[in-house]
């Protein structure tokens, strides 16, 4: 799978080189770097866009601006993207509206898109476009494998994890940690990345940042592996 990376700063290129480094063997990346500054409203999208871009199967577009939403179907056109990937971590830069009518625009052009909010929430379901489906097999919601022994994280292996390389290095730190306190340490790790979604209470979400959603998904994740890892070591006993 050919995949594109649309990114404008250190969020987006942070994400780009840990994909770069853990994509699966025959799994390509190539990397635009879009304007820093665009406007919130693009009447001339050519003013923006580049000559030529690499060509693509998978464009997953790492705004940091609704500018850069606005122009994600110009870009999808260019390298002739089948699917598109348009995280939302936080929401000044994909506003609701705004992301209706961008995926609107993307359906009409016959290219599948998904808005993971935030990214690391992206699962694979029977509805999404195979493409999306192939990535978030990959990366998205994290899932984790641990053994457990003396009721301590013994060895952990990851199923899908994070785009940003968070999972990764959650995982790195478990080991030898009770199983008690794993999760409340999963999440303490979570922000110690650091974590880049949005710290403002999101009018989509409800109550909860979107920062908070993904460090309790982290948690639950290891909730999850922990209390699977018991019951395994349970049943071999």
């Amino acid at each position: 799978m050919r995949i594109l990376i649309a990114a404008q700063g250190q969020w987006g290129w942070r994400i780009a080189d840990h994909l770069n480094r853990t994509v699966p063997s025959g799994w390509q990346i190539s990397v635009w770097q879009g304007p820093t500054a665009l406007p919130l409203v693009i009447d001339e999208p050519d003013e923006f866009l580049p000559r030529t871009l690499p060509q693509a199967d998978l464009l997953i577009a790492l705004t940091e601006s609704a500018g850069l939403t606005d122009l994600t179907p110009d870009l999808a056109h260019m390298c002739g993207a089948q699917a598109v990937l348009i995280p939302v971590d936080r929401r000044a830069w994909a506003p609701p509206g705004l992301l209706r009518q961008v995926r609107g625009r993307l359906s009409a052009m016959n290219i599948g898109s998904a808005a993971p909010m935030p990214f690391c929430s992206l699962s694979p379901t029977k509805a999404q476009h195979p493409l999306i489906q192939e990535f978030a097999r990959r990366y998205g919601r994290p899932e984790l494998v641990c053994d457990i022994e003396d009721h301590h994280v013994a060895r952990c292996e990851i199923a899908r994890e994070t785009p940003c390389g968070n999972t990764r290095y959650i995982v790195e730190c478990l080991s030898g940690i009770s199983t008690a306190s794993a999760a409340e340490q999963a999440g303490l790790l979570h922000h110690y990345y650091p974590c880049w979604g949005g710290m403002d209470v999101d009018p989509v979400q409800g109550s909860h940042t979107l920062l908070h959603i993904a460090a309790t998904m982290a948690q639950r994740s290891v909730q999850q592996a922990t209390q699977d890892g018991k019951d395994r070591k349970e049943e071999g006993t």
